[in-house]
């Protein structure tokens, strides 16, 4: 495919000394994130973000050579755990140091040490959501050589792949809970799902600030410089201005360790449900193996303002991860774009807990009229109290076949909920 790749285990070692540095960005070296910054400005260490399967079926599909389109499943999430359970790797996240050089791990593609690509999709994409700066465009690739430009015009688009894979009802079960993680019903998640949201949520962000310029600041999730806010405690806002003063014992804000007492800015982006059931549901359709067609479909978007308040925390329950306990919220969702959405205006309410594996999940409900209608999953990308957000689906909350559901993201710009002056132009 003309594209270097890595053995599994070399591969899996960056991902973890990326996270590693990542981690330790405010607490050992406030340089660790330029750092990685400079690192992946170089076009063969890009390449290490290019490479799951999303990117994989593009290429397939694009290449001249192809005359067919096979699947490219995810979830090689859990065959990627057992591979370093059983310590298929040389060395994990250690402390030896934060400069390494990508490109000691990068081989031809014709030579002995090329991995299995299935295998590294996963641990590709995860690397590619921490980068954080969703890539558009399929990076144009040659057999020595690799030409790659973010931000130009130039190549495959990638977002009616990712709009495929977003759009596809078959990956929803009981075991994902219809939410970003794998079908294993262990909370894994599936970095290629949150990979594919990413891609089609910051499309359609692009979309909506190019048609609409006046309004395009004060709505864009803080995506676009990479490894930035991927870090526990990354969110730096002024703190909360209370009008009340109630005493820090009693407070449960004051315990709440996820940061949920606040405002957010929150994106849902939908297909018109005919064109989604035709999508999924139409005679001509897919074997199990294979993915559905790419969809160039346009999509609608909306803005929300998010108020909340943490109102309960509980002790984590038998499948949650214990070093945090659950946190539940409650507060009120407003249209911000466009101004009136009634769909949109509601009651909110949910929970924010860890998974067995540590990643921070948020569950809420959209409640009308004393009535959850819509529910939502997702995971925030970073940690604890990080400046990304959170990136998910939403849904039907009885977990309805015939969908709909679509992406989701939100994140924090305000610790007070009660600020009346806040609006979109004070984003």
């Amino acid at each position: 495919m003309g594209h270097n790749l890595l053995k599994l285990p070399e591969l899996i070692e960056i991902v973890d000394r990326v996270k590693y540095l990542l981690r330790s960005a405010s607490v050992v070296s406030a340089s660790n994130i330029p750092l990685l910054d400079q690192l992946f400005k170089d076009p063969k260490n890009i390449e290490l973000l290019c490479n799951s399967t999303l990117f994989q079926w593009a290429r397939r599909v694009t290449s001249p050579k192809t005359d067919s389109v096979k699947g490219c499943r995810s979830s090689s999430c859990g065959q990627l755990q057992r591979r370093r359970d059983q310590g298929d790797t040389k060395t994990g996240a250690s402390e030896q140091g934060s400069h390494f050089d990508l490109e000691n791990y990068l081989v031809d593609d014709d030579g002995d040490n090329s991995l299995d690509l299935q295998e590294s999709a996963a641990p590709n994409a995860e690397l590619h959501c921490l980068y954080g700066v969703p890539i558009q465009y399929l990076p144009r690739s040659s057999t020595k050589s690799y030409h790659h430009n973010l931000r130009a015009n130039k190549g495959v688009k990638l977002h009616p792949f990712a709009r495929s894979r977003v759009y596809d009802l078959r990956q929803h079960t009981q075991w994902s809970v219809w939410g970003p993680f794998d079908s294993d019903g262990c909370q894994d998640v599936d970095w290629e799902k949150i990979e594919s949201l990413m891609i089609i949520l910051w499309h359609n962000v692009q979309a909506f600030a190019n048609r609409y310029s006046a309004y395009a600041l004060p709505l864009v999730p803080p995506w676009d410089k990479p490894f930035h806010g991927v870090t526990p405690y990354s969110l730096q806002l002024p703190p909360r201005a209370s009008k009340i003063e109630r005493p820090l014992s009693l407070s449960v804000e004051s315990r709440d360790p996820y940061g949920v007492t606040g405002v957010w800015v929150r994106i849902v982006c939908f297909l018109d449900y005919r064109e989604l059931f035709t999508f999924n549901f139409s005679e001509d359709q897919p074997t199990v193996s294979e993915p559905r067609p790419p969809i160039d479909t346009e999509e609608a978007i909306r803005f929300i303002v998010i108020k909340m308040e943490a109102t309960r925390i509980e002790q984590p329950g038998e499948d949650d991860g214990k070093a945090l306990p659950v946190v539940h919220f409650k507060g009120t969702s407003t249209s911000a774009m466009p101004p009136v959405d009634p769909n949109a205006n509601s009651r909110i309410r949910g929970t924010v807990r860890l998974t067995p594996q540590g990643e921070v999940r948020w569950t809420s409900f959209s409640v009308f009229h004393g009535e959850e209608r819509w529910r939502s999953e997702g995971v925030q990308i970073g940690g604890v109290q990080s400046a990304r957000g959170v990136v998910g689906f939403w849904f039907d909350k009885d977990f309805d076949p015939y969908g709909p559901a679509g992406p989701t993201c939100f994140w924090k710009v305000s610790n007070d909920p009660e600020e009346e002056s806040f609006n979109m132009e004070a984003m």
